[in-house]
Parts: C-alpha cells; sequence; structure tokens
C-alpha cells in the first residue's frame, strides 16, 4: 500500500469520526429546572402513586429515598429526570394536608418534557 492510499484511508477515518462527533454533539437535548412545592400528607402526585404498593407509615424519612419515589414515578410517565434535589423555603407551614410541605422540589428534565411538567403543577426555574 502506498503513501497515498494510507493518507486517503486515514483522511476518511478522520472524516466519519469528526461526522459522528459532531452528531452526538449536536442531537442531546436542551435540559430545563423546572421546581413544585410539593404537599403535605402524601397528596402529590409520585405520593399517591406510591401508595397503591405501600402503607402510609412506610414512607421514608430519608431525602434521598423520598426523591427517588418521584424520580421513579415520572419514569413511569415517560419523563427522564436528570437531576433532583429538594430546599427548604419556608421555617413555617399551615398543618393542613393542602398546605406545603415548606420546601421546594427541583428537577432537570429534557426540554421536551417541560410542558408536561408544568401542567403537572411544576414551573421553570430562573
Amino acid at each position: 500500500m502506498n503513501i497515498t492510499t494510507k493518507v486517503k484511508i486515514i483522511i476518511g477515518i478522520l472524516a466519519v469520526g469528526g461526522s459522528i462527533l459532531f452528531w452526538t454533539c449536536t442531537t442531546q437535548a436542551t435540559q430545563i429546572w423546572v421546581y413544585i412545592e410539593p404537599i403535605q400528607c402524601l397528596g402529590n402526585p409520585w405520593d399517591q402513586d406510591w401508595l397503591k404498593t405501600h402503607d402510609y407509615d412506610e414512607y421514608p424519612k430519608n431525602k434521598s429515598e423520598q426523591l427517588k419515589i418521584v424520580t421513579d414515578y415520572y419514569r413511569t410517565q415517560g419523563v427522564a429526570i436528570h437531576d433532583i434535589y429538594s430546599q427548604s423555603v419556608y421555617d413555617a407551614v399551615c398543618a393542613a394536608c393542602s398546605c406545603p410541605t415548606g420546601e421546594r422540589v427541583y428537577c432537570l428534565v429534557d426540554e421536551r418534557n417541560v410542558d408536561f411538567m408544568l401542567a403537572e403543577g411544576w414551573s421553570r426555574a430562573s
């Protein structure tokens, strides 16, 4: 194989590799942060879904396990949550089941799922 043929092969491989890299980088979805202020008494959609297969007093006390319930619920709704965290936003809240828990849950979702999340009561984070 002569040098010209080798150069053509290398250029071809680089061109294909560059095209694949470009395609991969340009097809990633834009991700948006959304948030919600959950209500007490396990009245949120993900809580209600969890209660279909668990007892009320089995609800996890650990925050990461509670957030896993949120991500599991939305996965069944076709929404991938790429990141999730909660933050305390109120020092005092009312005791009624319709009142917020005092925290805000933030989720990073694909832009294509934002409208669904907004319809579920979430808001865009600023």
